[in-house]
């Protein structure tokens, strides 16, 4: 079956192509549409151009592939089963000398993307983290700790940028920190950053990448000193609940599925899994 591969110039392009699908699973594949949306009106709020492309086949679209540099690839497919438009779209990222760190998919998906990938660059792939996606449609509420959710202002934003690193490192244990701090802020300054506050900040929670149903819980994060006290738990089901009162259908976020309290906290307050992913890293063996 013959792949036609298109790269476009616009998220605009990218998303006539790719919406329809993306759209059937809007949990899952939230992060790629919100992604995707927010590149409509902003498209170098990430820093650099975006990569966009998909591959169709007489069926339909069999792949979308998104990439904000310096952050990995995205990719979703139609049919893991069919996985032959990997290789085109393998192809244009290299011809067009894009630089790819690594790729975020499906397990299967990355694997085989991974397989043509690293032989052509001389890389090696490796997994750094195995991810949940979960969803939630009705808060089931805790019992609250004391305190009260309220949102960011202006003077928590030191604060919030010092948490946004350290929520950074625990995600992804690097010190490129500076997109989470950013994101962190851009939340506060439009009100989509709250704070479980018990006579100080205990913990904070973000709302982030909108979708036409639905919308991501993110920078979920509380300081060392302050963990296991019901802190997170807590200012995760506020933000959850206030998603669903401004009218989404559903909520989501990402978990590492190597921290089994995270994944229990939230299913504790009616999140389900959804789908899983990894992010892979692609490196170049040392000499």
């Amino acid at each position: 079956m013959d792949m036609i591969y298109a790269e476009h110039p616009n998220a605009e392009s990218f998303l006539a192509a790719a919406r329809p699908a993306l759209e059937r699973r809007e949990s899952a594949n939230g992060l790629m549409l919100g992604i995707g949306l927010r590149l409509v009106s902003q498209p170098l709020t990430y820093g650099s151009q975006p990569y966009m492309a998909t591959v169709e086949s007489a069926a339909g679209l069999r792949i979308a592939a998104l990439m904000t540099p310096p952050y990995k690839l995205q990719l979703y497919v139609e049919d893991s089963g069919d996985l032959a438009g990997l290789q085109p779209l393998a192809d244009a990222l290299l011809r067009g000398n894009w630089p790819v760190p690594g790729v975020m998919a499906t397990e299967v998906v990355a694997g085989a993307f991974g397989s043509i990938w690293c032989p052509k660059t001389g890389t090696r792939c490796r997994v750094t983290m195995r991810q949940g996606v979960y969803e939630l449609r009705r808060v089931v509420h805790p019992q609250y700790p004391a305190g009260e959710c309220r949102a960011a202002t202006i003077e928590d934003i030191e604060l919030i940028r010092q948490w946004a690193r350290g929520f950074h490192q625990d995600c992804f244990g690097d010190d490129r920190a500076e997109q989470s701090m950013r994101g962190a802020e851009e939340a506060a300054k439009s009100g989509d950053l709250f704070l479980w506050v018990d006579g100080v900040p205990r913990s904070m929670a973000a709302k982030r990448r909108p979708t036409p149903h639905g919308q991501a819980v993110s920078h979920v994060y509380t300081p060392p000193s302050e963990r296991r006290k019901g802190y997170a738990t807590a200012v995760v089901a506020r933000v959850s609940q206030r998603i669903l009162d401004d009218g989404k259908e559903f909520c989501t976020l990402y978990t590492n599925l190597a921290n089994p309290t995270s994944n229990s906290i939230y299913q504790k307050i009616g999140y389900q899994r959804v789908a899983e992913v990894v992010d892979v890293d692609f490196t170049t063996p040392q000499v």
